[in-house]
């Protein structure tokens, strides 16, 4: 199972699942993306690299990395055995942006002025919400808002990438689609619209979950993906 993680992260999103009984039924690879700004498909050249010759492997992305490994499903399919993306903060269609050209303008005037870790602040209430961000762990909070170049870069990438939906349709791998229950309304229109695109994707809302939702319903996460593993035959018994 290759773990990929979201923006203002790293491989520590996951440290819940590494930790878990998953250990005891998939071989777990999480890693840190690079940090320079590249876009989406160099990203996923960058995560397929971690398999060795004639692996596949489970590919599970997070936000931005669900994105990612919408990729990698795409041009990767010989590393890939199936995919889970939870909530990829894309547009619900070729036409529309995953965010508008001003909030980049916005994000730099906010690091100018106020500084990188403000700016990273304006991109977690954002994507989150107000609620959710309060929630967070002061300390996490904190370690997320460092990370504020590169979330800029990753805000770069993805306002510049299109899904191109209507070559989803290549795709043959079973795809898991997971939202949160209490998620922002905007991605479900593209969890949608992935539905539809993929021939062979299933969409599952995680009840009390929001974005973050592998690690604020971890246990549900593991059973749903271990469930679907097994129903395309990968899970280990």
């Amino acid at each position: 199972m290759l773990l990929i993680h979201g923006s203002a992260a790293d491989h520590t999103t996951w440290s819940i699942q590494l930790a878990s009984a998953l250990r005891e039924r998939f071989t777990l690879i999480a890693f840190d993306r690079r940090a320079c700004e590249a876009t989406v498909e160099a990203h996923a050249d960058d995560a397929v690299s971690l398999l060795g010759p004639g692996e596949r492997a489970l590919v599970v992305g997070s936000s931005f990395g669900a994105v990612i490994a919408l990729d990698i499903l795409r041009r990767h399919p010989e590393a890939c055995a199936g995919g889970v993306l939870i909530e990829p903060p894309m547009g619900p269609t070729d036409e529309a942006p995953a965010a508008p050209q001003a909030f980049l303008v916005e994000y730099d005037r906010r690091a100018a002025e106020q500084g990188g870790p403000a700016a990273a602040e304006l991109f977690l209430r954002t994507v989150l919400g107000d609620t959710a961000y309060a929630r967070m762990p002061r300390a996490y909070q904190e370690r997320s808002k460092a990370k504020w170049a590169e979330i800029r870069a990753d805000s770069a990438a993805l306002i510049t990438y299109r899904p191109r939906y209507a070559e989803l349709a290549t795709v043959s791998h079973p795809v898991l689609l997971l939202g949160g229950e209490r998620s922002a309304g905007y991605f479900r229109p593209t969890l949608d619209a992935l539905l539809a695109a993929l021939p062979d994707a299933r969409l599952e809302i995680v009840p009390g979950a929001g974005h973050m939702l592998h690690a604020e319903a971890h246990r549900r996460f593991a059973d749903v993906v271990t469930a679907f593993a097994a129903s395309i035959g990968l899970a280990r018994p």
